[in-house]
């Protein structure tokens, strides 16, 4: 009798922790998906003015990759990290010879705010995907 309780108990619980670890899974691609392609960042307060960069996020074999950089990928930055842990996306690039990290936090309406460097404010929203012809 004690051993069907048991049995009964442990199915039960390895029920809840899958569900469990599928929702997060579901929540995590979501969260994946937002930050997936094209970014205008307005970033203030850089020595030579506030900066409009663009953002490139994209997924590769299972690896997330990337670069910073202006308009149309001009004097873009490989990302040489990307991670995102819960609604936020980590990144490092290297610019004028220094490791640079960057994070965005998702916001509402595809819409980022977030830290260069723990010194410079960002805010971005996602560019429009484009047409495929």
């Amino acid at each position: 009798m004690i051993m069907k309780k048991l049995n009964q108990f442990l199915l039960l619980a390895i029920i809840v922790f899958a569900g469990i670890s599928v929702k997060a899974q579901t929540k995590n691609e979501e969260t994946e998906k937002f930050f997936l392609g094209t970014w205008k960042l307005m970033v203030y307060g850089l020595p030579n003015g506030d900066t409009e960069m663009y953002l490139k996020l994209e997924k590769k074999d299972g690896v997330l990759t990337g670069t910073i950089g202006g308009k149309d990928g001009a004097g873009a930055n490989k990302l040489t990290k990307a991670s995102i842990d819960k609604n936020t996306l980590n990144a490092n690039f290297i610019g004028g010879g220094y490791n640079v990290p960057i994070y965005l936090d998702k916001k509402e309406d595809g819409k980022v705010e977030g830290s260069m460097n723990d010194m410079f404010d960002i805010k971005g929203e996602k560019e429009p995907a484009p047409e495929k012809k």
